[in-house]
């Protein structure tokens, strides 16, 4: 079994760089044996996940990543992600934690004029799957960090603020009786 797992590349042990446990494979020799790498990184590694981001408590971020053929012989990779980063809520500027839990499936290409080849899509759900460019030393903690961005929202807000003064949530508003409605100044309108 150990000889399997070597060419899968584990490029950098944590003993060798302990503030980041970089895992490098090669996708076509995983894709071909359909193994499967996976581990759990420090939320804090994703230099580009939290640059923009408030304080990070000390979480895991888990993921794998298997290799697979399909009946035609195409290649992919099937990634898996699960992370709860914590975001700041754009209505109270309170920590929120968002939970991202991510399937993905990665069809491998051998150059990047595959990446946008029309004529290689056979089917309709082949439209579905992201394709990239397959390597004998693919950095999969990119490929989790960049999964994970991928699934934050571009404006993140609690369901009911937990900052919200109870007056105002609880509060019904009141219709203002001074405006009159928009239909009933049309229908002013029609009768003039």
């Amino acid at each position: 079994m150990e000889a399997d797992m070597e060419p899968l590349g584990r490029a950098e042990t944590p003993n060798e760089n302990p503030s980041r446990d970089v895992s490098y494979v090669d996708t076509y020799v995983l894709t071909r044996t359909g193994h499967e790498v996976s581990g759990q990184t420090p939320i804090s590694s994703f230099e580009r996940l939290i640059e923009d981001l408030p304080e990070q408590p000390a979480s895991q971020v888990s993921w794998s990543v298997k290799g697979e053929i399909d009946p035609h012989g195409r290649h992919f990779l099937r990634l898996s992600v699960q992370a709860v980063p914590v975001l700041e809520c754009q209505r109270c500027l309170q920590p929120l934690p968002w939970p991202v839990d991510a399937e993905n499936r990665l069809r491998i290409v051998k150059s990047e004029a595959d990446l946008d080849d029309e004529g290689s899509q056979d089917t309709e759900a082949e439209d579905m799957v992201e394709r990239i460019v397959g390597s004998p030393r693919l950095d999969v903690l990119e490929l989790v960090e960049d999964e994970i961005i991928l699934g934050l929202p571009y404006v993140p807000k609690h369901d009911v603020c937990p900052s919200l003064p109870e007056a105002l949530a609880t509060q019904e508003p009141e219709p203002d009786e001074a405006e009159p409605s928009p239909f009933a100044v049309l229908n002013q309108l029609k009768k003039d």
